[in-house]
């Protein structure tokens, strides 16, 4: 069982939100996921401009293993307004799969176009 850290419900183990209080559940890192030098430091790869295109980017780098974070430009201290001319947020990601993740990210933009 899963206990929610902000409520304190207990959850089955593969919840990915607290059914009481609708809490997401962060995938805890295991040491062999974590970079391990220099080389596998995550960099600022690209910038998403909605959050349905870093929906569909998260999606397909999970899908194909690729390690990233997806970052938020929500600042709670303009009350929750996102930085818009700034895009959604930004996608961080090891520096060798630069290539591959800007691929996709021009696909997905390509095919929200058509």
């Amino acid at each position: 069982m899963k206990k929610c850290a902000y409520c304190g419900r207990e959850n089955q183990d593969g919840a990915t939100r607290c059914r009481e209080c609708g809490t997401e559940f962060i995938a805890e890192q295991t040491p062999e996921k974590l970079p391990s030098n220099d080389e596998e430091r995550l960099e600022r790869t690209a910038v998403v401009d909605n959050e349905v295109q870093a929906g569909l980017l998260d999606a397909i780098l999970t899908e194909r293993g690729i390690p990233h974070i997806m970052q938020s430009y929500h600042d709670s201290a303009y009350d929750g307004i996102f930085q818009t001319q700034k895009g959604w947020g930004a996608i961080l990601a090891p520096a060798r799969f630069s290539d591959e993740i800007l691929t996709v990210l021009v696909e997905i933009k390509r095919e929200s176009q058509a």
